[in-house]
Formats: C-alpha cells, structure tokens, sequence
C-alpha cells in the first residue's frame, strides 16, 4: 500500500493466505503509526519499499553514485529512514541497488519506458573495478546501520548493465544483507541484456533471497506493461514474461523467502486472487489454506 492504510484494499486484497503488506511513501509519522498497531493488532507483518515517507515523491537514494557526495547524501537519508522503520517495527526496508541502474554498451535499450539518460548510468563510464569498490562500501555502511538500529535492510536489484556477477558477489560476501528478486525486472533483463541467463542468475542469487517482488510484464513492440498479474494464460505467451518459471526455479533452491504480489490487484475479481494466489502457493510447494 502505498501513501496511506487503505481498510477497503485490506479487505478486498488481503484474503486468508496473506499474511503481510508492504508500503511505501505515506504522508507522515503519525500515519506510519497507524499501520504498525493495526498490524499488531491483526498479527501481520509489514515491511518499507523506500521511500518511508512520501513528502518528496518517488525518489530513490543513489546508492551507488561515483559522486561522493551523492553517495554520502544518499546513505544519510538511508539511515534516517532505516531508524524510522526500526521504530515502527516493519520487518524490512528496501532499496534499490545499483541505484540509479546501469546500462551496458551491449544491452539493447529499445523500449521506450526503460531509463533515459539522466536516469541511469552508463558501464562506459563506470568501470566494474571501480563499482564493485562502491558496492562494497555501500553493503559495508547499510551492515554497521542494520546492526546499529536492529533493523534488516534488503536490496531490490536493479539493472546490472553485464555487472551483474559482481553484484551477486556482494550478498555473498556481506550475508547480512539479503535480496529482492523482481521477477519483471528479471525477465526484462533477460530481453535487453546480452548474454544474461535469468536462471543462472538465480542459482547463483538463490542462497540470498529473502523476497520476491512477484508480478509479470507484457510485451509490446516499443515499451512494456510490468506490475501484470501472474495468470497461467500467460505461460506459452511470448507476449508475457516467464514470472511463474522464475519463481518455481528459486523455489526449488531457496524454501525461506516470502512473496509480495506486485500487481495490479484491481484487475482481478475476488474470487481470481483467489486462485492467483492458489496457484502461488502450488509453485512454491505448498498448499494454500
């Protein structure tokens, strides 16, 4: 939910096999507030895609800018957003990494909604030595605020730009900060991205999952729809991405992570979120109650 707790989308969207939400931006502490003891009340969890607050819109820390004073602005505001999720009691907060994304000479950026420039960095200008040395100060400084504040920190991975092994390595060196898989970026990835193998990918991020952002993406000649509910209509359609695929492949290497259902919900009757949600629960091994 983002921006505010909404009673009416709970009621609609959080049916029996949810057990959580996840939210972003809303107006102010005292809103924050709010959710927290309503899920306490209701003995949910809930975790922070950041920003916490939404005051200057959707904007996303630039985690791993080769300007240092970006960097240092941007890990600020991390931990004053991190000290608020602490306090609120969320079970995580997100950010991207590597933010802004990055794009290689070789990926073929032919859709019209990807990032433009100014919205993105360029491997030409960024060499992998040099960001596989920001990366390891950033998951230094999120590790030392994680501890500090006692809250966990998660990464949601962002376009690569053919870096994408040495921001695998990165979990594995610095285990306590754990991953978000989006299975629509994935599958994107794999489309513009020469060489990139989504499953390889997986098998080797899958002992540092801790949630899947779960949504598909349809396909048309010059951009693309994400945030699409996974339906098993799409499984043989080229027009769709391979979501479903995604998540039964790390499911068969990874058991402990949770799925949020990043889709646009209302599209969907009662009784076919049901079944979406059925169906999940039958690609990860288990059965829906």
């Amino acid at each position: 939910m983002w921006h505010s707790f909404r009673p009416e989308d709970w009621q609609r969207y959080g049916l029996e096999p949810i057990s959580g939400m996840e939210i972003s931006q809303f107006q102010d502490r005292e809103a924050l507030l709010e959710l927290s003891s309503f899920c306490t009340a209701e003995h949910l969890a809930f975790g922070v895609h950041g920003p916490i607050l939404g005051g200057k819109g959707y904007t996303l820390p630039r985690l791993t800018s080769p300007d240092e004073a970006e960097r240092a602005e941007a890990l600020q505001r991390v931990e004053q957003e991190v000290r608020l999720a602490a306090e609120i009691g969320a079970e995580y907060i997100l950010y991207h990494y590597p933010f802004l994304p990055l794009f290689g000479p070789m990926d073929r950026i032919h859709y019209s909604n990807l990032p433009v420039a100014g919205q993105r960095y360029d491997t030409n200008r960024l060499s992998e030595r040099a960001f596989r040395e920001l990366s390891h100060r950033l998951f230094d400084g999120l590790c030392q605020l994680q501890h500090h504040y006692g809250q966990r920190i998660v990464l949601e991975h962002d376009f690569f730009g053919g870096y994408e092994g040495s921001g695998i390595d990165m979990f594995h060196k610095y285990p306590e900060i754990e991953l978000v898989v989006d299975t629509a970026r994935l599958d994107i990835a794999s489309r513009i991205s020469a060489g990139f193998d989504p499953y390889g990918w997986l098998d080797a991020a899958a002992s540092s999952v801790y949630l899947v952002h779960y949504s598909n993406v349809q396909y048309a000649e010059d951009r693309f729809y994400n945030h699409q509910p996974v339906l098993s209509s799409q499984d043989e359609d080229p027009g769709y991405g391979d979501a479903a695929a995604y998540l039964a492949y790390l499911a068969a290497r990874n058991s402990r992570f949770h799925v949020t259902f990043e889709h646009q919900a209302a599209s969907l009757s009662p009784q076919e979120l049901r079944e979406l949600y059925a169906r999940t629960a039958g690609l990860l091994g288990m059965r829906a109650t």
